[in-house]
């Protein structure tokens, strides 16, 4: 286990049994999506690393980036603050949408395609997952002109490739290994 999960981990599950005792899983999944978001850039690892700036500066900075401020996700964030854990806002966040995507017995498709998936594709390809993996299953969509064509499916570490870069490259491969 690396050290940012082995750090990040408690205030995941902190974060998400205030959530649900709360009512409020929407609001914190998204509250820490926008963290998780705001914490990697390195103009804002900056600020917050700055001694001239205390705590209760960096919370309203941190604030400041949300639509609307909640006290116990205040209190939560200030914590990590104090800690100096703030830096791992984004494996908290990953750590968060897995415990919810696990109580809903749903997985993450990432999808990767040349070009869009229209509504039809996207459908028909979630119902041949949810078959295949006997889980409710999201799509989340990449579009990388570099397939070609094609498709490439990576649900919880596996990964399917379809896409013409692949046959592609193991043409080459063989190509060259029979020479």
């Amino acid at each position: 286990m690396t050290d940012s999960v082995t750090y990040s981990r408690p205030y995941a599950e902190a974060a998400y049994k205030i959530a649900v005792e709360t009512n409020e899983l929407d609001i914190w999944s998204d509250n820490l999506a926008i963290m998780s978001h705001v914490i990697s850039s390195g103009d804002v690892k900056g600020i917050i690393a700055s001694p001239k700036i205390d705590s209760e500066k960096t919370l309203d900075f941190l604030n400041s980036f949300l639509p609307h401020e909640n006290q116990m996700f205040s209190k939560f964030i200030t914590i990590m603050i104090e800690n100096k854990k703030v830096y791992f806002l984004d494996e908290v966040y990953r750590l968060y949408r897995e415990m919810i995507l696990d109580q809903d017995n749903t997985t993450i498709a990432e999808v990767e395609t040349a070009y869009p998936l229209t509504d039809d594709q996207k459908s028909a390809l979630i119902q041949k997952l949810e078959n295949q993996y006997n889980k409710k299953i999201k799509i989340d969509e990449i579009v990388n002109e570099y397939l070609l064509a094609g498709i490439k499916i990576s649900i919880n570490n596996e990964v399917t490739d379809y896409s013409v870069r692949c046959k592609l490259n193991s043409m080459k491969e063989q190509i060259t290994n029979n020479r």
